[in-house]
């Protein structure tokens, strides 16, 4: 494995340092399609991967908001005439609060958004362990925001032999609203669009907090009360997790208590997988409500409220955003400074990770769309890590990531990509092995750029 990582970090050194001028186009729809994803697709049996999951909800998103961004100018803008003041107001208020509604409303739909992009990424942490599931959000499957298909005895031994990565399966859910919320600031930054999506970024970093806010309070025992008989007696297509956030807490606090300690279900086979606020020992209950607060941090993006880049002079704009993730181990905040200055995009991030007694760090750099000739462009991205190895341990892992993106640019709208990544042991957001992994990614992309 370490000679492959070797061979990323070669190929990242041995390009050389010129880059083409930067992109001032202005985009209305950008689409990105993974269509292979190795070894993710082998190992879960299925698709999508964690990426691909993310990469097509977020063009789903795109083509959403693109589609009400046509709709407000076809309604505002008129043919003749001018279109300042109170019309241009009013088009882009109609248009924020239809792009707001969409968020929220639509991505409860069982197609591929933000539901359904949740779902997928417990999967793919269920899945590259070798435990099939199903997303309850899905046309062909059901309609009730769940993963489903694991039983009581599976979940049993998960926790009795990989506590790390069943913790890890739980919040990766609330990692993909925030990876999105990732990929779209930045995706915005790099490139300018003829329309905002703040209000899809407001919609993320609200529902991370919001599912914090449910999990501290008292409708987290009222669900694990109310919700059992309207679940099937058969445990297996209950819910895989109950309540994401406080079986977390709950397993991460205590993971000697075997999995078939949990409350009876009522009524029915097995165990009660809910866990509810009042289940939680009073430092546990503590520990939740202080990540409920740190989760506040999503909120610390000028993206959110319109900017997507601040402008310093002709040379080099640049933007900020923080941003809190639990994670098997306890939770990572990071601080992000995207960068474009002269012909370069760069990326630099910090990271603390922290435990149950201590902390880790982590830096990351990035160079996007990094231009060889008119038609190859690359993006550079590589993170290094210590972070703790558990949540109550004292050990750490100190490793690191290596990413490279080529891109073949077809003309204006078509685009074919290559992307290769490696990774030592430890965690990173998005990728869902924990351990050493190397992997292969084949994408399309189309752009639609403003006349």
């Amino acid at each position: 494995m370490k000679s492959k990582i070797y061979l990323v970090l070669s190929a990242v050194l041995l390009v050389p340092v010129l880059a083409n001028g930067q992109d001032n186009s202005i985009y209305k729809l950008r689409l990105n399609a993974p269509l292979v994803d190795y070894p993710q697709n082998k190992s879960l049996g299925h698709i999508p991967s964690m990426d691909q999951a993310l990469e097509w909800s977020n063009g789903m998103y795109e083509l959403g908001f693109w589609g009400i961004e046509e709709l407000g100018n076809r309604l505002f803008i008129p043919k003749t005439g001018s279109y300042k003041g109170w019309k241009k107001f009013t088009n882009n208020a109609v248009r924020y609060a239809l792009g707001l509604g969409f968020s929220k409303y639509a991505s409860e739909l069982p197609i591929p958004l933000g539901v359904w992009g949740h779902e997928e990424f417990h999967r793919s942490v269920l899945g590259v362990n070798d435990i099939a599931s199903k997303n309850g959000n899905w046309l062909l499957n059901r309609w009730d925001g769940t993963v489903y298909g694991v039983s009581d005895v599976t979940l049993e031994n998960f926790k009795a032999t990989d506590i790390n990565n069943l913790l890890y399966s739980y919040v990766a859910g609330v990692q993909y609203e925030i990876l999105l919320n990732e990929k779209i600031t930045l995706n915005d930054f790099y490139r300018r669009r003829s329309s905002s999506k703040a209000a899809l970024a407001l919609y993320n970093a609200w529902y991370v907090y919001d599912y914090f806010r449910f999990s501290t309070g008292p409708e987290s025992d009222s669900v694990k009360i109310l919700a059992p008989p309207h679940e099937s007696k058969n445990p297996a297509e209950r819910d895989f997790a109950g309540a994401d956030l406080t079986a977390w807490v709950y397993d991460m606090f205590n993971p000697d208590i075997p999995f078939s300690s949990r409350d009876n279900f009522p009524d029915g086979e097995g165990v009660n997988r809910r866990i509810g606020f009042s289940d939680l020992g009073e430092e546990e209950q503590d520990y939740l409500v202080n990540q409920k607060k740190l989760s506040l941090l999503n909120f610390l993006n000028p993206a959110i409220f319109f900017i997507d880049r601040i402008k310093i002079n002709d040379r080099i704009d640049f933007s900020f955003f923080t941003q809190y993730v639990p994670a098997h181990f306890g939770n990572d905040i990071a601080l992000y400074l995207p960068v474009r200055y002269k012909r370069y995009d760069l990326l630099i991030n910090a990271h603390r990770y922290s435990n149950r007694s201590g902390t880790g760090f982590g830096l990351g750099l990035g160079l996007f769309n990094y231009g060889f000739t008119g038609n190859l462009e690359a993006d550079f991205i590589a993170n290094f890590w210590d972070q703790p190895e558990s949540f109550s341990g004292s050990g750490k892992i100190t490793g690191g990531a290596l990413s490279l993106t080529t891109r073949y640019l077809f003309g204006d709208s078509f685009s074919g990509s290559l992307s290769l990544t490696g990774k030592t042991k430890g965690w990173i957001a998005g990728n869902p092995y924990l351990d050493n992994n190397l992997s292969v990614q084949l994408s399309i992309g189309y752009n639609l750029i403003r006349n």
